[in-house]
């Protein structure tokens, strides 16, 4: 057994409890709020050429469709590897290929800050590769406990670089206002700077902790060189609500044995795990309040449940999303943990941005961005996505959401590049995949499967008794239902646990399991993933779709090394795992074979291909 290492380590301000700081004044002069490289005499800024360029409808639109005929250009980042850029303009591609700080023109306070909070982390660099790579709008799969400190802190540098700009160009044309009043005609001293509604950022994580590391970075890259002196409100409250309780043990990890779960496990479950959860942040310069109502916030943090349940649906009594209407950027923070939370809540949210509000919220709009007020906002908002795994679910939300006319950095997925994590496995089986009939599209192809399945595979597990012991793994939750009703229709003896059993339910289901009362278990992803129990007794492994992280297949597979309670017959019986997968499962498929073998299963004539391990 492995020693427990440490978790990544976070910057100061998490590691003590925060005192409350004085509220400072939030009506900062101009010269307060500008820094040296935000003058108008220097190389444009991306930033600007960004958000105040504005297009007629038309131009945009035939830019549009122009950027889409052109070839993706594949980049290779000094940090995160091979990328694609899809749907590039110009500009996007020079960045990119020519990096400099000053061509990315960060405000000159965040770059003082920025070494100090790096070197909290333990970097001796003023910024990393990674940190640098990341400011781009961006697709990464390749997210790990072990990076996340870095790309907490290329977060907050890049959403208060954004936010503050704002700011200092608001308080910039409101002083020139201000200046030639009663001078010159408002109708010629036109200054479009403003949303429809406030909020500028929109950020979603999957927990509270996660919450937590990201505010908590944010207000260390605010006031990392000001001996001391934060001006954060309500900091002891957000510390009692989102920090990490005194000697706090998960609840997943109570009662069982601390060598049997992966390293992982305790990091993605470490601190607060509340996925229910909405907060907004006010920022300036020398100041930040915390809980903040949604209209007065310039960044949302919250977890896709806690807006699901204040936005509401269409005939509900509280229906409210105006506060998306003008995001300019959105962050996903462990996209991949979303998966197995609920998807549907993600799509609800992104459903629900750039809509034009239903009411007035007190805005000039006279002051407001044409491409507000004409709806275009979503082809200028900046989408970084972050997660462990590339999935069909994350493209697909790039390609429906992610509208941004500047173009997309796709970073090549690891299942892409890795050898596949099938050689993990360490008891000797045989490893059955069988490919089922292509569908015409993807609707079909859950119909497809589980015909193929009930009448293909499952057969062969009813009555013999060689294959008792059976674990059938179902990744998605609706499938699962669907199979279960099949299976107590058919008077089936089986158990089964999900997310949703209780935890005498579930000892229950694992010890009539493992006494052989039932020969079949029935378990779902999201319970494997929130509980990581191990399941003592199995004999075979049925898999009704590979799982969404490759890493779970020789997890899974392990588990028959675990003692049986007929050890005789147990090593009698050779151990079998069978595999349905289908031409949709690709990026499945290669992060458990690797790229090459993937290819050649998913283009071979043969349905039933056997792979032997150990």
């Amino acid at each position: 057994m492995e020693p427990m290492t440490e978790s990544p380590p976070l910057p100061d301000v998490l590691r003590s409890p925060p005192a409350e700081e004085p509220e400072c004044n939030f009506n900062e002069s101009e010269s307060a709020l500008s820094d040296n490289n935000d003058h108008l005499n220097v190389a444009i800024d991306p930033f600007r050429e960004q958000f105040y360029t504005e297009f007629d409808e038309g131009v945009l639109e035939e830019k549009i469709q122009r950027a889409r005929h052109n070839a993706p250009i594949n980049i290779q980042f000094e940090s995160i590897g091979s990328a694609w850029i899809f749907n590039a303009a110009e500009r996007l591609h020079k960045t990119i290929q020519c990096f400099q700080w000053e061509h990315l023109h960060i405000r000159e306070s965040l770059l003082k800050n920025l070494p100090k909070v790096n070197e909290s982390l333990g970097i001796k660099s003023p910024a990393t590769p990674l940190q640098k790579d990341l400011l781009t709008d961006l697709y990464y799969p390749k997210r790990t406990h072990e990076n996340s400190g870095e790309i907490y802190v290329a977060v907050a540098l890049h959403v208060l670089n954004h936010v503050l700009k704002t700011r200092s160009i608001i308080v910039r044309h409101s002083g020139r206002r201000k200046a030639v009043a009663g001078k010159v005609d408002e109708c010629e001293l036109e200054f479009r700077d403003l949303g429809l509604t406030r909020p500028k950022v929109l950020i979603l994580a999957p927990f509270r902790h996660a919450a937590y590391c990201i505010v908590s970075t944010m207000i260390e890259m605010l006031f990392a060189n000001s001996n001391g002196q934060s001006f954060v409100t309500n900091k002891r409250r957000f510390y009692k609500h989102y920090g990490p309780p005194e000697n706090f043990t998960p609840k997943h990890v109570q009662g069982k044995a601390r060598h049997q779960l992966p390293l992982e496990f305790y990091l993605q479950f470490q601190g607060n795990r509340d996925d229910c959860f909405r907060l907004g942040l006010s920022v300036a310069k020398k100041s930040l309040k915390l809980f903040v109502d949604f209209y007065k916030s310039d960044v949302i943090v919250a977890s896709p449940l806690g807006l699901r349940s204040m936005i509401g649906v269409e005939g509900e009594a509280h229906h409210e999303y105006d506060f998306l209407s003008s995001i300019e950027m959105v962050v996903l923070d462990q996209a991949d943990v979303f998966l197995m939370q609920n998807w549907k809540h993600v799509i609800h949210v992104m459903q629900h941005l750039h809509q034009l509000p239903n009411r007035d919220h007190g805005v000039d709009y006279s002051s407001v961005r044409m491409w507000c007020l004409n709806g275009m906002a979503s082809r200028y908002c900046q989408t970084v996505l972050l997660s462990s795994i590339g999935s069909s679910e994350l493209r697909a939300l790039l390609g429906h959401h992610c509208l941004n006319y500047s173009g997309l950095v796709s970073v090549v997925e690891p299942q892409h590049t890795s050898e596949g994590c099938i050689g993990s496995v360490l008891v000797s089986m045989k490893h059955i995949f069988h490919k089922m009939p292509d569908c015409e599209n993807l609707v079909d192809e859950a119909d497809v499967r589980f015909k193929y399945f009930t009448e293909r595979l499952l057969p062969a597990y009813k009555h013999s008794e060689t294959m008792k012991q059976t674990m059938i793994y179902v990744p998605s939750f609706f499938d699962f239902v669907r199979l279960r009703n099949y299976l107590k229709k058919e008077q089936w003896s089986f158990v089964q646990t999900n997310e949703y059993t209780s935890e005498k339910k579930v000892s229950r289901a694992r010890c009539l399991f493992y006494h052989g009362e039932k020969p079949i278990l029935v378990l779902t992803e999201r319970f494997h993933f929130f509980h990581r129990y191990v399941i003592r007794g199995i004999r075979h492994l049925l898999f009704y779709q590979l799982p969404t992280y490759s890493n779970f297949y020789p997890e899974l597979c392990n588990m028959l090394l675990q003692p049986s309670l007929n050890k005789q017959n147990h090593q009698q019986t050779t151990s079998t795992c069978s595999v349905l997968y289908s031409s949709y499962d690709d990026l499945r498929l290669s992060g458990l074979v690797g790229r090459g073998r993937a290819h050649n299963m998913m283009s071979s004539g043969t349905n039933c291909i056997l792979l032997t391990g150990r």
